[in-house]
């Protein structure tokens, strides 16, 4: 009796079938819970504000700063700070022994952008555009030359990367919600992106929901998907490759 082979499942298929069962089966889940948890942080920061009235500030007040920062702006993209599981499963992605040049979408207060200028040759240049504009005041304290922080729109990249004389781009980071951009800005954005790399450049997005597996697949020729569920919330990585 012959024995029925398991049907070959390609690597797109593969991916298509956990995009469709994350949007079914996840990405509900994880909304539903952010109400829970941003309801926790309001009474965790409440309770921080006093300490600080008081002068009992601690290690926690950047942590709870960004929290406050999220609680203000709906359009900060996470509940909390990346974590460094999140943090080093972007950079494994970033090729930096070959990486000079970094443009950053979305850097929030830097928790991204700190470790990675640690990483980056005395050569290595980051040009950082953050919306918030509180969050761009922190980054301006950084102080470190190779950090150009833009208070300004992700949409006009272009602009910004002409006016810094950035010419290609070895890396673009991008923590930015994608699914607060409209249909338009998205593909905007992404054509403008892939213009901005290199030829072998990487564009990484690090996301809550799977709004952005076709769009990388129709811009860039090679794409690949991982997850981080060591986050709040848990967060996919997109590599495009140029």
């Amino acid at each position: 009796m012959k024995t029925k082979t398991a049907p070959h499942l390609d690597k797109k298929d593969f991916f298509d079938k956990v995009e469709e069962f994350v949007e079914n089966h996840i990405e509900e889940k994880i909304k539903k819970g952010l109400d829970d948890v941003e309801n926790f942080l309001k009474k965790e920061l409440s309770d921080f504000k006093q300490k600080r009235k008081h002068g009992k500030e601690d290690d926690e007040a950047s942590v709870f700063s960004y929290f406050e920062h999220f609680l203000k702006d709906k359009k900060v993209a996470s509940v909390t700070p990346s974590t460094k599981f999140l943090i080093n499963k972007v950079f494994k992605r970033m090729d930096l022994g070959n990486t000079r040049t970094v443009i950053e979408y979305g850097p929030a207060a830097g928790v991204m952008t700190k470790p990675l200028l640690r990483r980056l040759p005395a050569t290595g240049r980051v040009l950082a555009v953050e919306r918030n504009g509180e969050l761009a005041s922190i980054l301006q304290q950084f102080q470190d030359p190779r950090l150009t922080v833009i208070h300004g729109s992700v949409i006009e990249i272009d602009r910004h990367a002409a006016e810094q004389g950035i010419g290609l781009a070895d890396v673009i980071v991008s923590g930015i919600p994608f699914s607060f951009l409209t249909p338009l800005e998205r593909h905007q954005l992404l054509h403008k992106t892939v213009d901005l790399l290199r030829p072998g450049g990487r564009f990484i997005a690090y996301q809550v929901t799977t709004h952005l597996a076709a769009l990388m697949k129709y811009h860039f020729q090679d794409v690949d998907i991982d997850f981080e569920v060591r986050n709040l919330p848990p967060h996919f990585v997109f590599t495009g490759y140029k």
